[in-house]
């Protein structure tokens, strides 16, 4: 069972990804933040294997976010969303570890992704 921090300020977002990905047999959410503070927090707490992670949190963004994560939970694999993807610096996101940015809508693609980023482990 893959275990996954899901972060985002937007509730409704995070009950639907949370449905979406609790709904598989094989991955479950085990923490939802809506602050990068609540962020570190659970995710020092829980020690998930993956952790979701929108770029637009209030009073940060999501790359710092996933620095401050993986500070915490060194192993954990970051995947990002965002509702402009062409936002996103590569190069920066290589820096603070994330694997994969997908664009917010479809949550196929970060199901797939999150299986095959705790599959490798």
């Amino acid at each position: 069972m893959t275990t996954v921090l899901l972060v985002d300020d937007d509730a409704t977002y995070r009950r639907a990804l949370t449905a979406f990905l609790d709904a598989t047999y094989d991955i479950d959410v085990v923490g939802e933040a809506g602050s990068a503070d609540e962020a570190v927090a659970l995710a020092e707490a829980l020690r998930p294997e993956a952790a979701v992670v929108d770029v637009a949190i209030p009073g940060t963004d999501g790359l710092e976010l996933a620095l401050r994560i993986r500070a915490v939970v060194r192993e954990v694999a970051i995947v990002l969303v965002t509702g402009n993807i062409g936002g996103v610096d590569p190069e920066r996101a290589r820096e603070a570890g994330v694997r994969h940015v997908f664009a917010k809508g479809d949550p196929l693609p970060i199901e797939n992704a999150l299986r095959a980023l705790t599959r490798r482990r």
